[in-house]
């Protein structure tokens, strides 16, 4: 019931963005951000329960302290490797994303064997790809923002020309992948194959006609997120493992934590590319006066 609610949502938004009131990139990006602080963050916050549940279900030992170095391990390696490798960082992030979203929505279907994961990862990179290719006039400028996409504009030019071509050959990879899944998997009623297939419908349709923030949001934020977190309460509630007050305890303090370091972590490098920009102002100041007295002497 709330998927048909969600999707009547992104319905209605989109009526409305495109024969009532076109919504102004400024709302869009301030309906973004308030949506991320209130169900984008939260929904990553329970990630510890999430683990300790796992852990007990398998009888196995859980150390927080692990779980936490393991965690902002990677956080640190996939930084590493976007910002030495940004193409490379950038089409890995694309795919654990694509993965991420595919096994949240399709927490329905048994997707552990190899074609379960196909299945997941092409579902993700549809909903990616009708994002991103479709309103690559969008993406595009963000990308010539930073050093390592004017490097590499012959790439994101080629990914202009031919963004359509990408976008069908992820179509075809995902009809594929799931025709062969379902063949595969007679367990599945029809009805609850046709259901699944008409609402992935919907979600393709408005995501592309929607503007790409605007569709993100409604995306990540509204569906994703919002069913995500549903999905995890339901999870950890199961025997009653957990108490709704520990569970929203514990949302709200790690979304409290990571909205701050989020914060912190952006002032410290508005900082240092401050400080860094001050440094090449004063140098370069310092050369030019250092070449002025050379000639006048």
């Amino acid at each position: 019931m709330i998927k048909i609610l969600l999707l009547v949502l992104g319905v209605l938004l989109l009526l409305v963005q495109q024969y009532v009131i076109a919504i102004e990139t400024t709302t869009q990006f301030l309906i973004f951000i308030v949506g991320i602080l209130l169900l984008g963050v939260p929904h990553g916050a329970a990630d510890l329960l999430v683990a300790t549940r796992n852990a007990d279900s398998s009888e196995q030992m859980f150390s927080t302290k692990y779980f936490f170095i393991d965690y902002l391990g990677r956080l640190v390696i996939f930084a590493c490797i976007l910002f030495l490798f940004p193409v490379a960082g950038n089409l890995l992030f694309i795919f654990f994303a694509a993965y991420h979203f595919g096994e949240t929505d399709l927490y329905q279907f048994k997707t552990n064997t190899l074609l379960g994961k196909l299945f997941v990862i092409s579902y993700g990179l549809l909903i990616l790809g009708v994002i991103l290719l479709n309103h690559f006039d969008e993406v595009k400028p963000i990308f010539m923002l930073f050093e390592s996409g004017k490097e590499n504009q012959a790439i994101i030019n080629w990914l202009s020309l031919n963004r359509y071509y990408v976008l069908s050959s992820l179509g075809i990879l995902f009809f594929t992948s799931t025709f062969i899944y379902f063949l595969k998997n007679n367990q599945l009623d029809n009805s609850s194959k046709g259901q699944f297939l008409i609402r992935f419908a919907c979600i393709l349709f408005i995501l592309f006609n929607l503007p790409m923030l605007l569709g993100f949001t409604f995306y990540f934020v509204v569906w994703h997120s919002l069913l995500s977190i549903k999905n995890i309460i339901s999870y950890l509630r199961k025997e009653n493992t957990f108490s709704y007050k520990t569970i929203m305890k514990q949302i709200l303090l790690y979304s409290f934590l990571a909205i701050a370091g989020i914060v912190i972590f952006g002032l410290t490098g508005f900082m240092f590319i401050n400080t860094f920009c001050s440094w090449v102002h004063f140098l370069r100041i310092g050369s030019t006066y250092s070449t002025a007295h050379e000639n006048n002497v």
